[in-house]
């Protein structure tokens, strides 16, 4: 499937299924069941596994219209989150349901977890509290990184409790309770440079998704400077709305560009190694982050207080801005993240690293000996 065939089928899917209703519904607790449906029935959750699982093998960037699109139309399904599980599961030879709906947890959300395993031979169990965890409550998988591994734990077993909440879209951020919950599944993912794979994947997917509605912003504001008429013409005319919407079409420029850098710096299914991804994933995290600032306040701006409306479309795309601003790390985080390596490394290392697009130093891993290697052989999916 070629990289027009794709877009083309998601633009298409989505355009014609989500709708003000169905936002309001979801927002409102519902889960989008028929759009999910046909979302899996499409075959989007599987688009980057083997062939053998369903997939077609795609690259990242070959999916950037699938994250992007999720933006745009501001679908209610948690499609990125469901993409990235399912690769990492299809590399470790799991085939899950198409329409498994997965919920991530990495980076600050997966700190107060603590791995146990009571005798050799037993799965290992997870206790502790994540927070913010997008559509746990719908989900039948949670992917959780932790401790250096990637456990798959059945959202809906034993020791699983989930406390739900909302982010600033009111869309599921929900609290999740483990008590000894058994890891059903640990995906042994070795990619070099890569020592934090899902934090990772999962911000340069959300980079994607920010510029998505960014852009769908910014058309809606070209539309109404044109369609609003005030002293006979349209405010379009008028130079300072010009040099704002200026502006905002600039920080969608560069957050596609940071984006598409991105999801370009991903590893494919067969690839073992991915020296530019966390360098690659931080700066499109920051980029996309500190554009929804700017951009969400200039499409305010130039509607007026119709933008702050229920019953206008901007109030959905700002919102999920906001919302997804914070998920995978915030903007912040990653800066620091970025900073505190390059501080570490020296001046001399500053400008070849920048340029190369990889981090001089790599993030620290745990030196204990993992739970996870007590682990029943035929509980844990294949190495890679």
């Amino acid at each position: 499937m070629s990289d027009n065939m794709i877009e083309e089928t998601v633009q298409r899917l989505l355009t014609n299924e989500v709708s003000r209703e169905l936002l309001i519904e979801v927002e409102a607790g519902a889960f989008a069941s028929d759009l999910w449906r046909a979302v899996a029935d499409a075959g989007m959750t599987k688009i980057l596994c083997h062939e053998e699982h369903g997939g077609i093998e795609a690259t990242w960037l070959d999916a950037l219209s699938l994250f992007f699109q999720v933006g745009y139309t501001q679908a209610p399904v948690p499609l990125a989150q469901a993409a990235v599980g399912q690769y990492f599961a299809s590399r470790c030879g799991l085939d899950l349901p198409a329409e498994s709906v997965l919920a991530l947890a990495a980076g600050t959300q997966t700190r107060s977890l603590t791995v146990e395993s009571d005798a050799a031979g037993e799965p290992a169990t997870l206790t502790g509290r994540m927070a913010a965890v997008k559509w746990a409550r719908h989900a039948n998988w949670l992917l959780v990184e932790v401790d250096g591994r990637i456990a798959l734990v059945d959202a809906k077993g034993a020791g699983v409790r989930v406390e739900n909440g909302v982010d600033a879209a009111s869309l599921p951020a929900d609290t999740v309770m483990l008590e000894h919950a058994p890891v059903a599944h640990v995906l042994q993912i070795r990619i070099v440079g890569l020592p934090q794979p899902v934090q990772v994947v999962y911000a340069a997917v959300i980079a994607a998704q920010l510029t998505g509605a960014l852009e769908y912003a910014l058309d809606l504001a070209v539309q109404y400077v044109k369609d609003r008429v005030q002293f006979g013409k349209p405010i379009g005319k008028n130079q300072a709305i010009q040099q704002q919407l200026a502006v905002l079409a600039g920080e969608v420029a560069c957050s596609y560009a940071a984006a598409t850098t991105s999801l370009r710096d991903l590893p494919a299914l067969q690839q073992r190694s991915a020296p530019r991804a966390e360098f690659s994933a931080a700066v499109a995290k920051v980029t996309a982050s500190d554009a929804v600032k700017t951009g969400a306040s200039i499409a305010h701006q130039v509607h007026g207080a119709i933008g702050f409306t229920y019953e206008y479309p901007l109030n959905f795309a700002t919102r999920r801005l906001w919302a997804w601003r914070a998920e995978a790390g915030s903007s912040t985080e990653w800066a620091e993240r970025l900073g505190q390596a390059f501080i570490n490394a020296g001046a001399e290392h500053f400008w070849s690293h920048l340029t190369a697009r990889t981090l001089p130093t790599e993030v620290a891993q745990p030196t204990c000996q993992s739970p996870y290697q007590n682990l029943n052989a035929e509980r844990t999916a294949h190495h890679v």
